[in-house]
């Protein structure tokens, strides 16, 4: 036997059943939002945390560098090998180095070697495959000296 549900009964489970569905839909974009938030924070704080550990040792180096600044003899020598001054009776000659054209010297060297060891390589298989197609005539050539 069927249970008869009145239009009363439908209507209030209706309405109950769409509260429910809004506020669990609520409930997880808020959850979302916030999760969201949190990483997002997380990784700034992260972020902001190796920012402050860079400008210590910063802040460190500079402070290094303004007592090595209050010493004279290390002034002189800083501004000649960075502003190029001299004293009187010295010449400033700048040699600049380029370690790119090093560089480049280096791998053509490795190059030029690689290219001579496979010609040798080369020349060393064709001379056998020479001699496994005629080796009653290499023999020849032996016997003979």
């Amino acid at each position: 036997m069927k249970r008869r549900v009145s239009k009363q009964s439908k209507r209030r489970l209706l309405i109950f059943g769409v509260l429910s569905i809004l506020a669990i839909g609520y409930f997880f974009v808020t959850l979302f939002s916030y999760t969201y938030n949190y990483i997002s924070l997380r990784n700034e704080e992260r972020n902001l945390k190796n920012e402050l550990v860079a400008l210590q040792d910063e802040k460190a180096n500079l402070k290094i560098e303004i007592e090595k600044l209050n010493d004279p003899e290390y002034v002189a020598r800083y501004a000649k090998e960075n502003f190029l001054y001299s004293a009187e009776g010295e010449y400033v000659i700048k040699i600049e180095t380029n370690e790119q054209n090093s560089v480049i010297l280096d791998n053509d060297s490795q190059t030029t070697s690689i290219i001579s060891i496979s010609l040798i390589f080369l020349f060393i298989i064709l001379f056998i495959i020479k001699i496994s197609k005629n080796p009653k005539k290499i023999k020849r050539t032996v016997l003979r000296n």
